[in-house]
């Protein structure tokens, strides 16, 4: 049996436990930073996991600007603009599999679009949000598929 979990079976909910309606695209990445070390006796190279870094990067239609607006007033007041969870969800429609997951310590700190208008374009206007996490853990996952 050949098949393929599709994006658009997609959820995600905002810190408050809020269904973000929109969303278009969740890209969230665990990037290992490593440093090349040289073994002496063979010197055969290999590497050595420094640190990690996970990436976040939220795309969804202006009409879900309410958490774009309260990352704009924390950013105003001087504050982190900072999300305490994203939780997200992926759903296998055939067999009704779920995974999820939980990020946590979400810092926004990529471009946040004050004001967009696109006379010439017939699509949505999207705001992105980009930045970093401190954490994540699956909540549910797929079971094993068996070929």
């Amino acid at each position: 049996m050949e098949r393929e979990l599709i994006g658009r079976n997609l959820a995600a909910q905002d810190d408050n436990g809020d269904d973000i309606q929109t969303i278009k695209e969740v890209e969230v990445l665990l990037k290992p930073e490593n440093l090349d070390i040289v073994r002496a006796r063979r010197m055969a190279k290999t590497k050595q996991l420094t640190g990690y870094e996970i990436t976040v990067k939220l795309v969804m239609s202006k009409l879900e600007s309410r958490l774009r607006y309260r990352l704009l007033e924390a950013f105003k007041a001087g504050k982190t603009m900072f999300l305490d969870r994203i939780t997200g969800s992926l759903e296998d429609m055939i067999t009704g599999n779920v995974e999820r997951v939980l990020i946590t310590g979400i810092h926004i700190h990529g471009d946040i679009d004050i004001w967009v208008a696109k006379i010439d374009d017939n699509n949505g206007i999207d705001i992105t949000l980009e930045g970093t996490a401190t954490d994540f853990e699956f909540v549910e996952q797929f079971p094993d598929y068996m070929a």
